[in-house]
Order: C-alpha cells, then sequence, then structure tokens
C-alpha cells in the first residue's frame, strides 16, 4: 500500500471497529472517565521511573533491593498490574484489539513512527527517556516484528492470549510483592526470592506498552485534551495502540525468559 493507501485503510479500520463503539465506552466510565484516565496513565508512568531507573542504575540484582526498599518495589509492581489490567480492558471495549486482531498483518506492514503523534514522546519523556524519538522508533520496529511474526489467524489467538496471561501473572506478581511486604512489618525472617534486573525491564515495558494504549484510546474518543490533529485520533491512534500493545506483548517476552 502507498501511504495515502494506508491512512485511508486505518481511517477504514477507525469507522468500522472503533467509532461506533465511543459513546458506549464513554457511558460504561460515565463522569469519572477523564480522570480514570488520567489516573492510570500516571500509575503507568510512576511505576516505568523506576524500573527505567533499576535498567540504567542497578549494577546486580542484589543493587536493585539496596537501592529501593521492598515496599516501594511493591508499589511499582501493583501500579503496573493495575494500569495493566486497565489498558487491556480498554483497547477491548473501544474496539481496538478487534481491529488488530483481524488485520494484524496490514497494521504493521505500514506501521511507522512518523505516524504517531508527538504526545507519544511527551509520555517517554515522562518516563525518563533520554531520547524520546528513537525510543518510539525502536518501539514501532519491534511491534512490527512482533505482528508480522505468525500469519493472521494463529497471530491473534496469540496476542489476545497473551494480553490475558499479563493481566492474570501481573495480579500474581503484585501479590507476591504484598505477601512478603506483610511478613516484614510483622518480624518475618521469611526471605524474600529476588527478581532479575532482566525482570523489572520486562515489568518496564509491560507499564510502557499499557502507558501509550491508555493515552492513546484517551485521545480517539475525546477524553485527555491535547491539541493533536484529527488524524491522530483516528488512524493515528491505531498505530500508537498497536505499539502499546506489541510493547505489552514484548514485555511478556522478556519475563518468560529471563
Amino acid at each position: 500500500m502507498t501511504e495515502n493507501e494506508y491512512r485511508e485503510f486505518l481511517t477504514f479500520l477507525f469507522e468500522r471497529y472503533i467509532r461506533p463503539r465511543i459513546a458506549r465506552v464513554r457511558h460504561r466510565y460515565a463522569r469519572h472517565f477523564e480522570d480514570e484516565m488520567s489516573y492510570h496513565l500516571d500509575q503507568a508512568v510512576r511505576s516505568v521511573r523506576v524500573f527505567r531507573f533499576v535498567e540504567s542504575y542497578c549494577d546486580n540484582d542484589d543493587d536493585v533491593y539496596e537501592t529501593f526498599t521492598l515496599e516501594r518495589l511493591s508499589s511499582a509492581v501493583s501500579e503496573t498490574r493495575y494500569s495493566l489490567e486497565f489498558a487491556n480492558r480498554l483497547v477491548d471495549d473501544a474496539g481496538f484489539l478487534d481491529a488488530c486482531e483481524s488485520h494484524a498483518r496490514e497494521i504493521a506492514d505500514g506501521l511507522e513512527a512518523a505516524y504517531l503523534p508527538d504526545a507519544d514522546k511527551d509520555v517517554l519523556r515522562e518516563m525518563g527517556s533520554v531520547n524520546p524519538e528513537v525510543e518510539l522508533r525502536t518501539l514501532v520496529f519491534l511491534a512490527k516484528i512482533l505482528m508480522q511474526r505468525n500469519d493472521s489467524k494463529s497471530h491473534n489467538a496469540g496476542l489476545r492470549q497473551q494480553l490475558r496471561y499479563a493481566d492474570e501473572r501481573s495480579k500474581e506478581w503484585a501479590a507476591e510483592f504484598e505477601k512478603y511486604v506483610k511478613a516484614k512489618k510483622e518480624g518475618s525472617a521469611e526471605d524474600v526470592p529476588k527478581k532479575t534486573r532482566r525482570w523489572f525491564k520486562g515489568l518496564g515495558q509491560i507499564g510502557l506498552g499499557a502507558a501509550l494504549s491508555i493515552e492513546n484510546v484517551a485521545l480517539a474518543i475525546g477524553t485527555l485534551h491535547l491539541p493533536v490533529s484529527p488524524e491522530t485520533q483516528t488512524w493515528g491512534a491505531i498505530t500508537s495502540v498497536t505499539t502499546g500493545v506489541g510493547t505489552i506483548v514484548n514485555g511478556i517476552g522478556e519475563l518468560r525468559n529471563e
């Protein structure tokens, strides 16, 4: 497809899968929608800051626990859990996941960082990115490979399943950290199984993907009032949400292989 054909194709997907659901999504969350969007977006941003610090400045696995308290790590894991849960529900309710499932390869084939809104770079800056433009290009590249990896039928089943897996596992991880925080407060001598730096890196990718997904669904349905073009609120939102979902799934891969 040419660039114009690709934009027309994504605009068609937006009109078919997403626009019919906008009013229903707004109604579901009613008056607190914008506050809830901002709350979960902020959760993701805060947690990713912690995990980026771990990746960049902690020299080894022990250094993670010498730098951060168990309570702070537990809080970051819980923030990731809740922001991911919200993001997964949102991309499904708003129709983005259906669009990705039905046309994963076509969306991926034309996916370019230039199509994503500048607001995505702003989110990366808030998370502590030293070069948001380069990082965004990398995220798009990795998401593109992921979406192209399998044929449409096998990939689609895997995509939804991976998001569900991430949701379930994140609840277990949050509960695990909360358990050890509670044991520490009660004076228990129980040892805390330490997660690796790579594990925290994977969790940071999941939080980043959740943030991109939440932000761009919010832009598409008009609940985050940022100065963006009409294209950003339609076909551009599909490219960003696709990148967000791909980043979540790539984060799961990091966690499985650590």
